[in-house]
């Protein structure tokens, strides 16, 4: 983490320098938002609305032991699973609404629900592939405008509340438990935080998030997802006044499990052991490098809309435990002010 603040750290400094300008910051610009895949990045003037939607498409596949590649067998042997139990690939799918309310100059509300859609596939051929969608966990978003700065800087606090209405039980059509991350929520009350700096210049913006997920006590089912902790830079330059590029780095680091479920452990035994139940093997070290493209619509009917598209890619993940290797993710999203 002390790069990444470092990172922001220089990024602030040359805000106030080459870059420097002398207009205030706004949002009815192209690069007015962080890309796509960045949430509470910016807030509205007093009475502004915006919705949203987003659709996350995430794969993974290949196992990893920490930050290297290893077979189903190799990883079996060492931990002692069962190598046919084994994930062997996965997909999520995320649609996700949201919508912002600036109540007043210096606060704006947020909420977010999101409908997920999993699918895991094992080792062993003839396994049935394991599979959950419904509503995820409901956040709740207070935007407070802590400081509007100099030469088009501003920073705002995001004070933030996920609900748990993703569910925890969702099971096969054996009705038995799926894994921990084929379920929809986490089964708690989470704490939001989050600092973000945003600066532009004629041309140019550039941006800062640090932020995190605080759980609050366990789930009804005796466990607690790891706390996580999430630093973002991004940059994007304007080609005109509708369109412009973005390219942003990310970084995640999340704890693995504390506690497990009961149901989920009565599942590790003999020949169903995995690592998919093992609650020790979750959590990871992620950084991500993305480039996005935004287009704004400043006149006409669609006057207010924004399309936006994001490529991400891994360029350093370790895993705790035995985990599948996440691939490159795509979001696209819509939204509308006014």
């Amino acid at each position: 983490m002390n790069n990444k603040l470092f990172l922001f750290a220089l990024l602030t400094s040359l805000t106030h320098s080459n870059f420097a300008h002398d207009e205030p910051w706004t949002a009815s610009r192209p690069d007015g938002h962080a890309p796509i895949s960045v949430m509470g990045d910016h807030m509205h003037a007093s009475g502004e609305w915006m919705v949203s939607y987003r659709l996350m498409s995430m794969e993974m596949d290949a196992l990893l032991d920490g930050s290297s590649k290893v077979t189903a067998v190799a990883a079996a042997g060492k931990y002692g699973y069962n190598s046919m139990m084994l994930p062997k690939e996965m997909s999520m799918t995320m649609h996700m609404v949201g919508f912002m309310y600036a109540v007043s100059e210096k606060w704006t509300l947020m909420g977010m629900i999101n409908y997920l859609d999993n699918d895991m596939t094992m080792q062993r051929p003839m396994m049935e592939k394991m599979e959950s969608d419904g509503i995820g966990d409901f956040k709740a978003i207070g935007l407070y405008d802590l400081a509007r700065l100099d030469h088009g800087g501003r920073v705002h606090l995001n004070f933030g509340i996920s609900m748990p209405t993703g569910s925890i039980d969702e099971k096969n059509s054996f009705d038995q438990v799926l894994g921990y991350c084929m379920q929809l929520g986490s089964g708690t009350w989470d704490f939001n935080p989050a600092i973000t700096y945003l600066g532009q210049t004629e041309n140019y913006s550039f941006g800062a998030q640090v932020g995190g997920v605080i759980r609050i006590g366990e789930n009804n089912q005796n466990y607690t997802l790891g706390n996580k902790i999430e630093t973002v830079l991004w940059g994007a330059r304007n080609f005109s006044d509708s369109l412009s590029a973005s390219v942003k780095f990310d970084y995640s680091s999340q704890n693995e499990i504390s506690g497990s479920d009961p149901r989920i452990d009565s599942r590790r035994t003999g020949m169903m052991d995995s690592s998919s139940f093992d609650a020790k093997s979750k959590g990871r070290d992620l950084t991500t490098f993305g480039l996005g493209i935004n287009y704004y619509f400043q006149e006409g009917q669609f006057k207010g809309h924004r399309l936006a598209v994001e490529w991400e890619t891994p360029i350093d993940q370790k895993v705790n435990g035995v985990q599948l290797e996440l691939d490159p993710s795509w979001t696209v999203g819509w939204q509308y002010s006014w």
